[in-house]
């Protein structure tokens, strides 16, 4: 009874490997991308948080002279920051747009104490930088299903300058 019962069933694995085989390659290539897009936003968040904290350097020292609280020079902090990012993203490698183009259109906001964080929305207690960049980001496996090779994060860092 057990030989004619699997005479019937001859084939059946060849025809769920063929039918599963597929189907566990695309969860295979996405759990590949869903990885690669995570590692390029910590790679990313590490390189804003730099920037931001690059920014903070721009301490107001005559204001500190005076006996005043900390302030940073909004125009020498903006500028580092931008800096600091467009230097160290060309680090990253593989990004089809310029480390510069992106760091000229990310949103960076130096907030004196007491004001509204604009990108985290937190009303900071000492002077903050932070910075808001949309990076574009390649990431071939994503052709797999149909969805460009290109992936836009939005990633955002901080930092506060205390002395």
């Amino acid at each position: 009874m057990i030989r004619g019962a699997s005479r019937h069933e001859r084939g059946q694995v060849a025809l769920y490997a063929v039918l599963l085989f597929p189907l566990l390659m695309l969860i295979l290539a996405l759990v590949l991308t869903v990885g690669t897009l995570e590692g390029a936003r910590s790679r990313v968040r590490a390189q804003l948080d730099m920037a931001a904290l690059t920014a903070t350097q721009a301490l107001d020292f005559a204001a500190l002279a005076r006996g005043e609280p900390p302030q940073l020079v909004v125009a020498e902090a903006d500028r580092l920051a931008r800096e600091y990012l467009a230097r160290n993203l060309a680090t990253i490698g593989n990004l089809p747009t310029s480390p510069a183009a992106i760091a000229s259109s990310a949103e960076v906001a130096v907030l004196a104490a007491g004001e509204r964080d604009p990108i985290t929305g937190v009303i900071v207690e000492v002077p903050t930088v932070s910075i808001r960049a949309v990076v574009p980001t390649r990431v071939p496996l994503l052709n797999l299903v149909g969805i460009g090779p290109v992936v836009n994060l939005t990633v955002s860092g901080s930092a506060a300058a205390r002395t």
